[in-house]
Formats: C-alpha cells, sequence, structure tokens
C-alpha cells in the first residue's frame, strides 16, 4: 500500500510481472556492475535510496526497467519500492504517462509525505533522480545540476545508504534543439527555471527518438553520508548547505562512475 501524494509503493516483484516484457523489446544486452554486489546490498540493508543519473528526460526508463531485472536477479524480489520524481517531468505529457503506467503516480509527491512513508511504511527502496527536469537542459552525456538535496535527508532520517546509479545507452533516445535568445521569454512563462540554464548553454533535449538499446550499462557503488540526521542544523540555511554539501559528493562520484563506462 501507499499513498496517493506520496507516489504508491509497490513490490519489486509486481514490479517486474508489470514491466518483464518490455525488456526484451528495449535491449540487446544489459551490463550491470555494483561495488558492493547488489545481492550483498539488497541482503545486508532493509532501506536503500537509489540515487539514478538522468541522460534525458526519458532516461529514467531504461535505467530502472535495468535495474529492476538485475535486482531480481539478485535475490529482491520480497523488497517494495517508491518511485519520486520531480514535478518537471509531469509536464511532459510522455513521461507523465509513464510515470502513472509503471509507478502509479498522477501528481508530483509530497517530500513531507515521502519521509513519511520511506520511515515508517515497509518500504525498503526508494527512487530518486536528482537531476529532476535540468535532464532536458545541455549535454545528455553530462551529470546536469541537482534539483535538489532533499534526498539526503531521506537516506539520513531513515539511516539508509545511498546506491548511486549511472547509466550509458539512452542518450541517443532524445534530440538536441537549439533556443535563440528571443525564445527565452516564452521559455520563461512555461517553465521560468529553465531560463538561466539556457543562457548558458542553449540545448534542450526532447524525447523525440526512440530506438532498441543495444548495449546498456549500468554502474553503481554505494555511498554512505557523512552526516548524521541528529546532526543537520535547525536553521534552515545551515541545513541546506549540509545537505548541498553532501549532494555534490554524490554528484563527482557519479561523474567518476560515468568515466567507468564506454560511451556506446
Amino acid at each position: 500500500m501507499g499513498m496517493s501524494s506520496a507516489g504508491v509503493s509497490i513490490s519489486v516483484h509486481a514490479l517486474h510481472q508489470r514491466l518483464r516484457w518490455v525488456y526484451p523489446i528495449l535491449f540487446d544486452q544489459v551490463v550491470t556492475r555494483s561495488t558492493p554486489p547488489l545481492r550483498e546490498i539488497f541482503t545486508r540493508y532493509p532501506k536503500v535510496v537509489h540515487a539514478f543519473s538522468h541522460a534525458g528526460s526519458l532516461g529514467w526508463v531504461p535505467a530502472v526497467i535495468g535495474m529492476l531485472q538485475a535486482a531480481v536477479a539478485e535475490g529482491a524480489h520480497s523488497r517494495t519500492v517508491l518511485g519520486v520524481f520531480h514535478r518537471g517531468l509531469y509536464k511532459i505529457a510522455l513521461s507523465r504517462w509513464l510515470l502513472r503506467w509503471i509507478f502509479d503516480s498522477r501528481e508530483p509527491p509530497s517530500f513531507a509525505k515521502v519521509l513519511q512513508t520511506f520511515k515508517e511504511e515497509k518500504v525498503s527502496d526508494t527512487v530518486v533522480f536528482p537531476e529532476g527536469d535540468n535532464c532536458i537542459i545541455g549535454d545528455v552525456y553530462e551529470i546536469r545540476p541537482f534539483r535538489s538535496p532533499k534526498f539526503i535527508e531521506l537516506a539520513l532520517i531513515a539511516e539508509a545508504p545511498i546506491l548511486i546509479t549511472v547509466h550509458r545507452g539512452s542518450e541517443e533516445w532524445g534530440k538536441d534543439f537549439y533556443v535563440p535568445s528571443w525564445m527565452l521569454s516564452w521559455v520563461k512563462q512555461w517553465q521560468p527555471s529553465y531560463v538561466r540554464p539556457l543562457m548558458k548553454n542553449p540545448v534542450l533535449n526532447l524525447p523525440l527518438r526512440f530506438h532498441r538499446i543495444p548495449r546498456f550499462a549500468l554502474r553503481s557503488a554505494l555511498y554512505f553520508p557523512r552526516i548524521s540526521y541528529e546532526e543537520l542544523s535547525a536553521k534552515p540555511r545551515e541545513r541546506w548547505f549540509q545537505l548541498q554539501t553532501e549532494a555534490q559528493r554524490i554528484k563527482k562520484i557519479m561523474e567518476a562512475l560515468l568515466t567507468e563506462i564506454p560511451h556506446v
């Protein structure tokens, strides 16, 4: 069971049953590597926050399905997962439909409810994509700035490690569009937060090309935050800085892990 305002939790087994027919359609080959091995992680840690890279606005789809297949193969059938996605992805029609179909997620989740659900309910795994809708701006082969560091707080309050996962293979699902300066006023009306990033890198990557992925690669590493929930400041600005410091460490790890995967 889950909470509608926090997304809907679903067992890994049920999610795999729902999506397993998609796997052979999407991929020719999926290669996974994790440090430590996934089976050890799922056996040892009752709760895990999964922080994925994005690689385009629909890059989360093969990432979730590829990791799901690997998790089932490594004995995660009995675990329960909660998907948490940035509200900007609900503004993209295709992404919104996929979120409803895969995770029964009909609206952006409330962070307070996500915290409560992950800490108090029988949810073992929470999936987050920290880049959020920044994934459609700039180079899909790079890790884009994180939308928020709040997922760190999620891990801290549940005393859960963070499994950082990056991937390659789905980058060509998107098509780059140059955004001329005269269009920025229109962009400001549609999504004001995009204006400043587009002034630096005027490229939008939109999900307009879909094809079978010959080789999809996932690389994961387990991370333990350097602070505890009790050490977080009660002052909002200081608390944000603490979380942001941890988030930047994770971003650097993502960038390093990407270098271990050849362009495919």
